[in-house]
This record gives structure tokens, sequence and C-alpha cells, in this order.
């Protein structure tokens, strides 16, 4: 595992995530934080691969009230445990690794 990645959350007693920054507030962030990595893993979870563009697609259209960017859909798929392969350009696919 790479220090930028956290412990696999399809395992039944993996540690919450920890969010963190120079502007983060407990209090205030990590709700919207969570929600988004809550929903990021729920449009990943069916094992196929997807571009970051494609996940902020799905979101979009699954959770219409969620305001997330694409820098935040990218850093919540890191905060994830993926696997990514390089298409060209640098675009990029990424899927959740599931353990046995």
């Amino acid at each position: 595992m790479t220090p930028d990645k956290q412990p696999s959350l399809f395992a039944v007693d993996a540690p919450p995530v920890e969010f963190h920054g120079s502007d983060y507030v407990e209090q205030r962030d990590r709700p919207r934080l969570q929600r988004q990595l809550d929903a990021v893993k729920d449009v990943m979870s069916d094992g196929l691969r997807y571009t970051v563009e494609q996940v902020y697609k799905a979101l979009r259209k699954k959770y219409p009230d969620m305001r997330c960017q694409h820098t935040s859909v990218a850093r919540q798929i890191r905060n994830l445990d993926y696997d990514k392969h390089h298409m060209g350009n640098g675009l990029y696919v990424y899927w959740l690794v599931r353990e046995e």
C-alpha cells in the first residue's frame, strides 16, 4: 500500500478515512467529505473502470443535490483502495480493489 492510499474500505474493520488540509475543520468539513467519499465508493463499487470524468458524471446523475468538483472526485478516489491504468495523454482509468 502506498502512503497516499487508505486501507481497503471493503474490509469490515477498515478504519475511518482521515481527512486533513491546511483549512480543514472537522465539524464543518467531515460530513461533506465523507458524503463525497461514500458516493464515489458507491458509484465505483460495481467493479468497472472509470475515468475521473465518468465518476463525476455518474455522481451528478445519481446524487443531483451533491456539489462536487472534478478535483474532489479525484481526491476521493485516492482515498479509496484503487488501482489505475494509464490510457495515454495523461488519462487514467481507476477501479476499486476488492480484498478476497
